[in-house]
């Protein structure tokens, strides 16, 4: 039982695949092993009638193969969402808090402020669609790091001139994140017709996953080192999801 159950969490990727036949002949090997997960990343030519031969009786596991543009594409979004899931699951309790002592209707406040981040899915669109969406992921995920950065230091600040800060931050790290994630389904939409539906579907797991993490290690990090540090490690996850966008430029420069 237990060795089934191994081999029910075993994933086998294929990265850059340049034959559609290797594919097939892969899918083949798993059914005969028992495995059934198959990740392609940035196959030449897929779905294509090769593969299907080749993987005579292992037509299941060729259908639920998911395709990847990047290993990198698919762990962006996760990390800039645990910055944002640490940010909104941990104001209501730094605002209860001294010097404040405000109530959760405040953080619903900053809530609307930080809605209007949404305004930017639009315009967001249409940039991807003029420039790319790679640009856009760039500047969206920069512009989350900044706002986290920019409220860390605002600590320094008297009390009301921090909560002035924690707004301007929200509607700035909510419009890099929806941008963001305008783009990354842009990106997803240009993959292979046939594995959008499945991409998309790994895209948001991927920041669910993301934000339950920044849920938890936001109230860990708040209770050790408080609000700075809350923003210094969201900070760091968009910073994260930023290197990880570049890192395709870089390695094929």
């Amino acid at each position: 039982m237990e060795a089934m159950e191994a081999l029910s969490r075993t994933r086998v990727v294929l990265t850059r695949p340049s034959h559609p036949g290797n594919i097939g002949a892969a899918a083949r090997a798993m059914k005969t092993m028992g495995l059934a997960d198959l990740a392609l990343v940035a196959p030449r030519h897929f779905p294509d009638p090769d593969a299907t031969a080749m993987a005579a009786g292992a037509a299941d596991v060729l259908a639920g193969a998911r395709v990847f543009s990047t290993l990198e594409a698919a762990l962006a979004d996760c990390s800039l969402a645990v910055g944002f899931s640490a940010f909104w699951s941990t104001l209501a309790v730094m605002l209860h808090a001294s010097p404040w002592h405000l109530g959760s209707a405040a953080a619903g406040a900053f809530g609307l402020a930080g809605a209007a981040g949404a305004l930017a899915a639009p315009l967001a669109g249409r940039l991807a669609d003029t420039r790319g969406p790679e640009l856009v992921t760039r500047l969206g995920t920069g512009l989350a790091a900044l706002s986290f950065l920019v409220m860390a230091a605002g600590v320094l600040l008297p009390a009301e001139l921090q909560l002035w800060v924690i707004g301007l931050g929200a509607v700035g790290f909510d419009l890099g994140v929806q941008a963001t994630l305008v783009s990354h389904q842009t990106i997803v939409y240009g993959l292979d017709g046939h594995a959008r539906s499945r991409l998309n579907a790994l895209l948001f797991t991927g920041m669910f996953i993301g934000m339950s993490s920044g849920a938890a290690l936001g109230s860990l990090t708040l209770a050790q080192w408080g609000w700075t540090g809350v923003m210094l490690m969201s900070a760091a996850s968009a910073l994260a999801a930023l290197a990880v966008r570049l890192w395709p430029a870089r390695a094929a420069a």
